[in-house]
């Protein structure tokens, strides 16, 4: 039985296809099947271990998110819909647990680091070829026009922002791995030099296309966390931050506190600050009324302009989500589910914290690489969600499994860690 633990991973990806491409890989209607069947390897944990989840601060909070999900599966007017957005979460939380409870990550966390690395600069260069907004890549219109009837078989495309939002994520680790000591990052067999120019080179290409995305909130979620890592990093640059935040202010001031907000608001369907705040305004309004439910997990663009209107947006333009990530996981999953989740996100930080005080080595650097993501998670997420209720929403959760296995008893000194001892 415990054999077939080390199966997980290869059942959870053959399923992550299938999630992700329901309409061209599932019979319709069938998607639930596949939902449920992320958690095939669940009762088998239990038999093995008497546990469902890996040991972990997040447990509670976690359990009470997942056994509060069928109520926001309940509520939802469209099974369908409510299916395809239960399926990105659990996709989520079951590769979090694959991950914590897997052995080879268990060993050597940096390899899921190295995973998460790799799929963000792949990210990174498909991302340019199948976005939707073709004005903010003008250069790059002929290269899309030529494989544009590649793109049309599969219909898929990538809007600019969540494009941005998901590289942004995985740029702090990137650069925490690339200014980390050199002891914090050695390995037998590779090249320290070649490992140093493959980071510098990824650090370039996120950095490059997050530009060219004009994503005002995921270049100001870059600057944010990339500061955060080099203060971590480089504890004396802490003196700068006040200065820099003086400037910050000048700037804000000198352009106007309205114009600064409208440009900083700008982007995808949303014109200015004013239309944002708008789409604040009715998600208040429907977790004010749906605060024990929700309005069915991913039907914001379903409840939302049917019963709270909006004045300053056209009821042409499809509004898919509340364009911030607080508000948007509390109106999927009304108040309880809303608490889960913030005790997850604060938990984690925690860990985090713990982590990078009292480790060494790729422990420390790791944990202040997801510590600096986490933080452009919610920066980011202060304008927009593209990490909640998309295909892109298990990023957060390999985040979280990546700071719980750098938790893990053996590599903390005195027996402090965070964790409770594995079971014999």
């Amino acid at each position: 039985m415990r054999l077939l633990l080390w199966l997980e991973p290869l059942w959870l990806a053959s399923l992550f296809l299938l999630i992700m491409l329901p309409e061209q890989l599932l019979p319709e209607g069938t998607l639930f099947i596949a939902v449920l069947g992320l958690l095939a390897f669940w009762p088998i944990a239990f038999l093995v271990e008497r546990r469902l989840l890996p040991p972990s601060p997040l447990n509670l909070a976690l359990s009470v998110m997942l056994l509060w999900l069928p109520v926001n599966i309940w509520a939802a007017v469209d099974r369908s819909l409510a299916w395809q957005a239960t399926g990105y979460l659990l996709v989520g939380v079951t590769f979090y647990a694959g991950a914590v409870r897997w052995p080879p990550f268990r060993q050597r966390p940096m390899m899921l680091a190295w995973l998460l690395l790799i799929f963000a600069g792949l990210l990174a260069l498909v991302g340019p070829f199948i976005v939707v907004d073709h004005q903010t890549w003008a250069w790059f219109v002929p290269i899309q026009q030529r494989i544009a009837p590649i793109t049309a078989q599969w219909g898929e495309t990538i809007n600019p922002n969540m494009l941005a939002g998901a590289l942004v994520v995985a740029l702090p680790l990137v650069a925490s791995l690339l200014i980390a000591p050199e002891h914090s990052t050695s390995h037998g067999r590779q090249s320290k030099w070649l490992r140093r120019l493959m980071l510098a080179a990824l650090t370039l290409l996120l950095l490059t296309v997050i530009f060219f995305t004009r994503s005002r909130g995921a270049q100001l979620a870059a600057i944010v966390a990339l500061s955060l890592v080099m203060c971590m990093r480089w504890p004396r640059l802490g003196w700068a931050v006040p200065a820099l935040g003086l400037a910050a202010v000048g700037v804000l001031l000198w352009m106007g506190p309205e114009v600064a907000l409208d440009q900083i608001s700008t982007g995808g369907a949303i014109d200015g600050f004013d239309e944002r705040l708008e789409i604040w305004s009715r998600a208040l309004y429907a977790l004010q009324d749906f605060a024990f439910t929700g309005v069915g997990i991913g039907h914001f663009n379903r409840v939302v302009p049917l019963l709270y209107p909006y004045f300053l947006i056209s009821p042409s333009v499809d509004i898919p989500h509340a364009h911030h990530m607080v508000l948007q996981v509390g109106v999927d999953l009304g108040l309880p589910g809303l608490i889960a989740w913030l005790a997850i996100q604060m938990t984690v930080i925690v860990l985090c914290l713990a982590n990078w005080r009292h480790q060494t080595g790729v422990a420390r650097t790791l944990s202040g690489g997801v510590l600096g993501a986490l933080v452009a998670m919610l920066v980011h997420g202060q304008l927009d969600a593209t990490l909640w209720g998309t295909r892109l929403a298990f990023l957060p959760w390999m985040l979280y499994a990546l700071a719980v296995l750098t938790a893990s008893p053996a590599r903390f000194p005195s027996g402090i860690s965070p964790l409770p001892p594995e079971r014999a």
